[in-house]
């Protein structure tokens, strides 16, 4: 996980981690402080790219040491573990060399620079000598079987043991790494998967230009004395303790228009404002478990204070022309439903493609079994926990208070992450086998179209691209275009009409 991980609040050391964000988060703090013990190898020194630079550095040519291979590996977590065999000569003249290194440029009490005893530096250096020969050997060894094997570690190896025998023998250094996972394609053509199609309807139109309505509506102060009413913007100040009667600053507001209470606002909070006036308050008491780092259940009581300082009612336009030509796009309104029903149109036949595209996912993890690495898995968890943490706080919640199963909320998320993380190393395993990599020609056709669609000039989009440092990921939205149209078109898609659902009440179906 990254280094974003280790933000953890001192305050939740006895309850913490309080929310699953914070399960996480301290995982990763005390993965982190295990790493700094660990002898770990750069990905860039196991490149011949990587040796030139560390012989630039040096001054000095890396001779290879020589070595054996002695076992070899491939554990679940696409995991590869290596075991080496070291002369004991070639370990000893590495270290010689470190400490000659490490003699011109040391200082120490009572002698010049560069003029310190080799013994009295193996007394002062100690375990980091042996950690920093170790590392140099280990790195020496695995580049030359990388180069020679040709694996791609994700991330960096670790060495999980060495071993110095007294008697003189080889050494012995277990090395453990990730490495992107053999994929072998079996099968991603002649699937079949069905999708239902749901038409759009007069009522569906009739809904959006309601939304529509909503969304144009002109925001006017409640006359005095007027009561909330479920639709109505309300500005508030909002005030949270926790169950010390500490303020809680990151959730207490000052202020705060609010367009939609009912979903800014935690339960029954929520309850409690409709009928009421400006200048009246409304208090609840709202609880929130979570699982301690012990794996106890651990319940917190936060109280809020909501006091309506104004109402703010919603007055929306008529639906006729005069609102179709303010919209700026239409002569009248009819004009506006014609639009409005081509957008769902449009709207409805990408949910169909993105079903489809969905399903047919499921059927290749099927017929296309992949191990997953378990860096990728971890960090793929932590970005989806960050995201619901994230628009959480937009609205002014906590993950804690709509997660109420911690180990529940973790699971899916790894389970979710690790399809994710298959799904693209099996999409990316297709791109290469069928050549469907992204050229110069197809983002220039690609930005060509994009102009002709908006109305604008081809250097126009490029150059907008290219300021906001966007022409990459439009790059990449175009190759995962062109993957999935090949998928769309070497597989069948079976459209069928929606299903009416069921639910069973009191032992009978209801339709």
């Amino acid at each position: 996980m990254s280094e974003e991980t280790k933000d953890q609040d001192a305050a939740d050391q006895d309850a913490a981690p309080q929310d699953a964000a914070g399960a996480e988060t301290a995982t990763a703090v005390a993965e982190e402080e295990d790493k700094s013990k660990r002898i770990q190898i750069e990905l860039e020194d196991l490149t011949e790219e990587g040796k030139k630079k560390a012989e630039e550095a040096t001054h000095r040519t890396i001779e290879d040491i020589g070595y054996t291979l002695v076992s070899r590996e491939d554990q679940p977590g696409s995991v590869l573990a290596l075991k080496f065999e070291v002369a004991r000569e070639a370990y000893e003249a590495e270290q010689t060399r470190l400490f000659k290194d490490l003699q011109k440029e040391a200082t120490l009490p009572g002698f010049r620079k560069g003029k310190a005893p080799i013994k009295l530096l193996q007394i002062r250096m100690g375990e980091e000598a042996l950690r920093d020969t170790v590392r140099q050997v280990a790195t020496n060894v695995l580049r030359q079987e990388t180069l020679k094997q040709g694996f791609k570690f994700i991330i960096r190896p670790e060495v999980k043991s060495h071993a110095i025998p007294e008697d003189g023998g080889p050494v012995a250094i277990e090395i453990d790494g990730e490495v992107e996972p053999k994929i072998e394609l079996k099968q991603y053509q002649g699937l079949k998967v069905e999708v239902e199609v749901r038409p759009v309807t007069d009522a569906m139109v009739e809904q959006r230009l309601e939304a529509l309505r909503k969304e144009n509506a002109v925001v006017e102060n409640a006359p005095e004395g007027a009561q909330v009413n479920p639709g109505d913007a309300i500005v508030v100040d909002l005030e949270v303790r926790n169950s010390l009667g500490e303020l809680m600053e990151n959730l207490s507001k000052t202020g705060q228009l609010l367009y939609d209470f009912k979903s800014q606002l935690p339960e029954p909070l929520t309850g409690g404002i409709v009928g009421k006036k400006a200048g009246e308050t409304v208090q609840a008491d709202i609880e929130h478990k979570a699982t301690n780092r012990r794996g106890e259940e651990v319940v917190h009581t936060d109280h809020y204070t909501l006091t309506v300082r104004e109402i703010k009612m919603n007055k929306l336009p008529a639906l006729d022309d005069e609102f179709a030509k303010d919209l700026g796009e239409y002569a009248t309104l009819e004009d506006l439903k014609v639009k409005t029903r081509q957008t769902l149109e449009e709207a409805e036949t990408e949910r169909q493609r993105g079903e489809a595209l969905h399903k047919l996912y499921h059927e290749l993890l099927e017929h296309n079994p992949i191990d997953t690495p378990r860096s990728l898995l971890a960090h793929q968890t932590y970005r989806q926990i960050m995201e619901d943490q994230h628009q959480l706080s937009r609205m002014g919640l906590r993950l804690e208070q709509v997660v109420h199963d911690t180990e529940k909320y973790l699971a899916d998320q790894r389970s979710g992450a690790d399809e994710r993380v298959k799904v693209q190393l099996l999409l990316n395993e297709i791109g290469k086998a069928e050549k469907l990599q992204i050229n110069d020609e197809d983002v220039e056709k690609e930005i060509e179209a994009v102009a002709e669609k908006t109305g604008r000039k081809p250097l126009a989009v490029r150059a907008r691209l290219e300021a906001q440092k966007q022409l990459d990921q439009f790059r990449d939205n175009l190759a995962a275009r062109k993957l999935s149209d090949f998928l769309l078109s070497k597989n069948t898609v079976e459209h069928v009409p929606m299903r009416e659902k069921t639910e069973e009440i009191e032992g009978e179906t209801q339709v």
